[in-house]
């Protein structure tokens, strides 16, 4: 009873949404520099306490209330050595209690984010990231273990999501941890007048002691009209894990594969880098689009193709390696008075096979379980709308979401297409899909410049029936 009026409570008075994800947004109240002000060590640590309700009617969903609470401790830091090298960093440690039972982790990251279980209700786990940046004068180098995050979407990224990450009915269960998993990376970016150049060389993970890498670069050009153009290339690779002789692809049978320099080489398409490695590798093409023309506003979209006959036949379901995920939206943002007004509309659609790999889960699109790319996953779709008004250290959002989610054979990031397969695609077919509208609502305070709150409860109704309230609260230093 206790809790659920201090979820009441924290609803009518809570806090900054994302904040878990962005702890940023404090301020940091201890600083080391010396006297020139050329070396700088800035850092902070937040304490914070949050907890859930959670019943839901659905698939795998026992209509029973679950209770999750975490506790965390966290240390995050940033400075300078010089002003050209950067970087920025967190350490959180995580203890979580709930209702349910928690099973055994043994590590695989096909598993999830690793965690340690203390008892049947409790575990512990905890998170890191790093990332630092060196100008060089032409270039400016870059590397840690952090997100590395491609595109211009807001809710729903389908090229690199980063640490973008957004609760799913399906994902109501203590088996694993749902958040996206940061990885090692190193890379470099180029400034040509109009033009950037990105490109990332990053360490994935699916099974202990085996391989799994992914390279990532990007052409982007500001043009007239305030209009931003980008085109991005993206290669996956890695030791196969399937048992020898469960595949019957022909190119799909027990190889290891280590990794491959000749991606880290600036300015070369991928997809010729490809040919000379044998066409091997699982690669995917994307563009992403931001026009800011008129004043307040931004139309975006982006768009991936991950594998397709050819461009003029790609949008045709007679080929089921005509896989692509698109995300196009609107937002504006404007002030009246003293209040910040943003709204946002988004409509995402992921087809059939989408991320997967017909070598199986070593060139798959994910890590650690998770898709690197929508959390969706293969063969769904979302219509997703929000606003939000922000006023001095008061923030409310109210939004709406209709999704799609298909469960049939190519709608898993690890099903497997085979010769024997069928070769056409089924987009949402009635039979096997899941349909739900969510309906949610989020208030936020800082009511100190150390002291923030957070609560939100959703609404599920659909093939998913049910709610989800949470609150939080923290205290930075």
């Amino acid at each position: 009873m206790f809790k659920f009026v201090f979820i009441v409570l924290a609803i009518a008075i809570s806090s900054f949404a994302g904040i878990l994800q962005n702890p940023e947004r404090a301020p940091g109240h201890t600083q080391v520099a010396d006297s020139t002000g050329d070396y700088v060590l800035k850092f902070r640590g937040t304490l914070y306490d949050s907890v859930s309700a959670t019943r839901l009617d659905g698939p795998h969903s026992d209509n029973h209330k679950h209770i999750d609470n975490e506790a965390v401790a966290r240390l995050s830091y940033e400075g300078k050595l010089t002003d050209k090298f950067h970087f920025k960093g967190l350490v959180q440690i995580s203890n979580d209690k709930t209702n349910r039972d928690i099973p055994e982790n043994f590590y695989d990251p096909y598993d999830g984010f690793p965690y340690n279980k203390q008892s049947d209700n409790n575990r512990t786990w905890d998170i890191f990231r790093l990332s630092m940046d060196y100008n060089v004068g032409f270039a400016k180098l870059v590397g840690g273990i952090d997100y590395v995050s491609l595109g211009v979407a807001r809710h729903n990224k389908v090229i690199l999501r980063g640490d973008e990450y957004q609760f799913r009915p399906w994902q109501d269960s203590s088996y694993r941890l749902q958040i996206p998993a940061p990885t090692p990376y190193f890379g470099y970016e180029f400034k040509v007048g109009p033009l950037t150049y990105q490109q990332y060389a990053m360490k994935l993970y699916h099974e202990k002691n085996l391989g799994k890498y992914m390279h990532a670069h990007r052409l982007g050009a500001s043009l007239p009209f305030d209009i931003e153009l980008g085109v991005s290339e993206l290669v996956m690779y890695g030791s196969t894990v399937e048992p020898a002789g469960s595949n019957p692809n022909v190119d799909g049978d027990s190889t290891g594969r280590d990794f491959e320099w000749s991606y880290v080489i600036p300015f070369i398409p991928y997809v010729f880098e490809e040919h000379f490695h044998g066409d091997k590798d699982n690669n995917a093409l994307a563009f992403d689009l931001s026009v800011k023309t008129i004043r307040h506003w931004d139309f975006y979209g982006e768009m991936l193709w991950d594998d397709m006959k050819s461009p003029t036949k790609m949008f045709d379901d007679s080929w089921w390696g005509n896989k692509w995920a698109a995300t196009i939206g609107v937002e504006n943002e404007q002030k009246i008075g003293p209040v910040a007004l943003n709204w946002n509309i988004e409509y995402t659609r992921v087809e059939p096979w989408v991320y997967t790999h017909h070598k199986g889960a070593g060139y798959v699109y994910s890590s650690y379980g998770q898709s690197l790319g929508s959390d969706l996953g293969p063969n769904s779709q979302e219509i997703y709308t929000a606003i939000e008004a922000a006023y001095k250290g008061i923030d409310l959002k109210l939004y709406v979401s209709s999704v799609a989610k298909d469960t049939s054979f190519s709608s898993n990031l690890y099903d497997m297409h085979t010769q024997f397969d069928a070769t056409d695609k089924k987009f949402l077919a009635k039979s096997s899909t899941y349909r739900y509208r969510e309906l949610g609502a989020e208030l936020n305070i800082f009511p100190t410049e150390w002291m923030w709150l957070r609560g939100a409860g959703a609404l599920y109704i659909g093939d998913y029936e049910g709610y989800r309230l949470e609150a939080s609260g923290g205290l930075t230093w």
